[in-house]
């Protein structure tokens, strides 16, 4: 089933919320006219297209015969629908609610007008975006973790400055 997005303002013009607008459905018939009931419809196009009287002929070769006639030519008048009716045509409309409109809304963070004279959304200020500070316990956090880091490093050279000087001490051994 189809839809379409209402975007709705309050009493200010401001943006409230988007709503989903299904459909009525409205049957019209062949000589224009609305129905808002398919059977109503159904039953006006029945109206427009009444039956038609068809001459059918057929051989009749029934036991009901009269004796010594073998077969016999009937005629009968029967009535059927008009083959050539159109089909009830349906369309669908969209009922726009109140304080709604079709024109899509900028975001709503920004406080967004409907100018009715205009027909369009006016935006408001643009809320200033202020990155969010540290505090006092993330930034001691930080630099503990920096100096934890930085201690990590000396360790590091400090272990390989002694392996390096007991490599030296080493082949000074082996040379003597």
């Amino acid at each position: 089933m189809s839809f379409k997005i209402a975007y709705e303002y309050d009493e200010n013009k401001v943006f409230i919320k988007d709503n989903i607008v299904f459909p009525a459905v409205v049957y019209i018939t062949d000589d224009k006219k609305e129905f808002n009931d398919i059977d109503a419809a159904n039953e006006h196009q029945k109206e427009l297209f009444p039956l038609q009287a068809v001459d059918i002929e057929y051989e009749n070769d029934s036991e009901n015969l009269k004796e010594g006639v073998e077969s016999e030519t009937k005629k009968e008048t029967i009535y059927m629908e008009a083959v050539d009716a159109p089909e009830v045509q349906s369309k669908e409309i969209f009922n726009l609610p109140e304080n709604c409109t079709w024109e899509p809304a900028p975001s709503p963070s920004n406080d967004a007008k409907w100018d009715s004279k205009k027909k369009k959304w006016i935006n408001g200020e643009t809320p200033e975006m202020v990155p969010p500070t540290p505090s006092e316990t993330e930034l001691l956090a930080q630099d503990n973790a920096d100096q934890l880091m930085q201690i990590a490093e000396v360790e590091f050279k400090l272990e390989q400055t002694n392996q390096d000087n007991a490599d030296i001490l080493l082949l000074i051994a082996e040379v003597m």
